[in-house]
């Protein structure tokens, strides 16, 4: 969901419940002008002051910022068939998707020694997963189910090393291979209700 229509929901609910500019604000720590600006969506919101708004609105954050989308109407059959075998899978804008998931998760679990290729490709299967069902597509953009999507990963893991976006750690054991990040993730290439579902899929992924 863009900022404009997240201000929008804001301003919506704000007058839906009778609260003012100015009570709103106090709730939530900021000045007036802030929420004015949050409001028409000319100012950028962070997740922290988003679960501030939420609370201060007595709301869910997924009330607010999530945007349903309606799923696809096919078979199932039809809907998850793929050609795998296609170099043009998915494009550019969802490579980089993928490239900003694994760099959150691996900014989240940097400290983790058991973070493999295999863990990193279960966490991202998930949270695919969860937005798929919800959304009707993946956030990574790749075709969910996928026989290749480890594959895939290591691949974008191979290329983000060559860009000096993450650092390879070698140990005897091939399957341990670990990356540290040394690029941050481009956050503007998600959107709200998908951050929350890659932060869920870590979370269960390291209960």
């Amino acid at each position: 969901m863009t900022q404009e229509k997240i201000g929008h929901r804001i301003k919506q609910i704000r007058c839906a419940k009778g609260l003012s500019q100015e009570e709103l604000a106090r709730r939530v720590d900021l000045s007036r002008t802030a929420i004015t600006k949050i409001e028409s969506g000319s100012q950028d919101v962070r997740f922290a002051e988003l679960k501030k708004l939420a609370d201060a609105l007595n709301i869910s954050l997924g009330y607010l910022v999530e945007e349903k989308r309606p799923i696809r109407e096919s078979s199932d059959e039809e809907f998850f068939r793929v050609n795998e075998s296609d170099s043009s899978l998915y494009h550019a804008s969802a490579e980089n998707k993928l490239r900003t998931m694994l760099l959150i998760i691996l900014e989240r679990c940097a400290g983790d020694p058991g973070m493999n290729e295999h863990r990193l490709a279960s966490i991202v299967r998930q949270a695919d997963q969860t937005c798929l069902q919800s959304y009707g597509e993946t956030i990574s953009g790749i075709p969910y189910p996928s026989t290749t999507l480890q594959q895939t990963i290591h691949e974008a893991l191979e290329l983000m090393t060559s860009t000096k976006e993450l650092m390879r750690i070698d140990n005897k054991d091939k399957e341990a291979v670990r990356h540290l990040p040394l690029a941050k993730a481009e956050l503007l290439l998600l959107n709200a209700a998908e951050y929350i579902i890659i932060e869920k899929a870590i979370c269960l992924a390291s209960s």
